[in-house]
């Protein structure tokens, strides 16, 4: 294989990895507009042909009516056999806009003149008779194919096809886009709609119950979020013990918050391999409240680190993992092993866990760890798809602008 067909190929399937989520996320918008896109096809192609038939019948009329017009012109001078006069009929004829050819034939069935073109596929031929009747010719009127409007009319219905299509697709798109982010209720409480303010704490205020979720009975993990304190162990040994233990309630309190949010069971708290376990099925949506919980709280993180900074005080930086197998070791393995600042799911779960319609990634910045004896690829989420992004991103301000006076009054 040729390096260009290589590159060719490489470039497709980057190409296809950027849009396969989108197109997974709008299948039921694709499928409408193929259908929609069908029927119009039906409709166009049976109006289309029955306007060619009429078109068609029209025309053979009108060129007949022309073609006797003509013929009653030319009937003495076929008779008398006068060619100056048969040739300047014919020429004059030709200009016309529905004619193509002419042809003239005497009684005998012999070629005495003709002007335009040899062929067409619409011809009529017409007697060319004098006024007592006897016959002095005949006369061939051949029309011009160019004049058919069908080739105009059928770019007007693709135009108009297209505009029919790019309107509904637009529609949708502005649909989703004012569509507000689908609530994910806890298993054994109704959580308030997730952009109310009421569900919004300050930082340094006392985590709500509601942050406390009971586990239900017989309940199997379905998806955890786990997140690992990048140079921990450095950390460790660089700040006291009661300090340390300040800062990481301060950032267990965050994430308590956010568990509330997206109804996230406590499992270890920050500083001993933290994470939150969802309940909620199917699988798809415990998964996706996990994604959103880890990207709400590495984003009030990063945007908490300069003001936390600036007061003096010790900024976490965290890696974090969503997965959907309930193997918490292999999973903290997962996490640890991956790049600060990033969330990363398993590349095999983006399709079980139905994330890849919801997410945007970049297959490129994967990355492939050990964990135990097999190996796994890392995909980093870098946002979730707009309509969730930008919901995502008034929570993370309300948590922030709610949380700056706990940092500045320990400053």
């Amino acid at each position: 294989m040729s390096p260009w067909r290589q590159d060719m190929e490489t470039e497709f399937m980057s190409l296809w990895e950027q849009w396969r989520p989108w197109i997974r996320e709008q299948r039921s918008l694709l499928r409408e507009l193929i259908l929609m896109l069908l029927a119009m096809l039906v409709v166009g192609v049976y109006f289309l042909e029955h306007f060619s038939a009429r078109l068609e019948q029209e025309r053979k009329v009108q060129l007949e009516a022309l073609a006797e017009q003509t013929a009653r012109r030319a009937a003495e001078a076929l008779a008398s056999d006068d060619s100056i006069s048969i040739n300047l009929i014919g020429r004059e004829t030709v200009q016309l806009k529905p004619v193509a050819g002419i042809r003239f034939e005497n009684t005998a069935g012999d070629n005495v003149g003709a002007s335009g073109r040899k062929t067409s596929s619409l011809r009529v031929t017409v007697p060319a008779a004098l006024p007592d009747g006897e016959l002095a010719g005949t006369l061939i009127l051949l029309g011009n194919d160019a004049l058919l409007p069908r080739k105009q009319i059928e770019a007007g219905f693709v135009l108009a096809v297209l505009s029919l299509l790019l309107l509904r697709l637009a529609a949708a798109l502005i649909q989703q886009r004012l569509r507000p982010l689908p609530v994910q209720p806890g298993t054994t409480e109704t959580v308030k709609s997730m952009d109310s303010p009421s569900l919004f704490q300050p930082m340094g205020a006392p985590a709500s119950p509601m942050g406390k979720w009971t586990v239900p009975e017989g309940e199997k993990i379905q998806a955890q979020l786990r997140l690992s304190v990048v140079n921990f162990p450095h950390i460790k040994q660089r700040y006291t013990e009661d300090a340390l233990k300040e800062v990481l309630a301060e950032y267990q309190q965050l994430l308590d918050q956010v568990a509330t949010l997206y109804g996230g069971h406590q499992g270890p708290v920050i500083g001993k391999q933290a994470g939150l376990y969802f309940y909620q099925t199917p699988v798809s949506q415990a998964a996706f409240s996990a994604l959103c919980a880890g990207l709400l709280f590495l984003r009030v993180v990063r945007l908490l680190a300069p003001q936390r900074k600036q007061a003096g005080k010790i900024s976490l930086e965290f890696k974090a993992l969503v997965t959907a197998e309930p193997d918490q070791e292999e999973a903290w393995a997962l996490c640890v092993a991956g790049v600060p600042g990033r969330l990363n799911v398993p590349d095999s779960q983006l399709t079980l866990a139905e994330l890849d319609v919801k997410a945007l990634y970049q297959p490129e910045k994967a990355q492939v760890v050990c964990a135990g004896d097999h190996r796994v690829r890392l995909q980093p989420v870098e946002q979730l798809a707009h309509r969730y992004q930008s919901l995502l991103r008034t929570q993370a301000q309300t948590l922030l602008s709610e949380g700056g006076g706990s940092v500045e009054a320990s400053q």
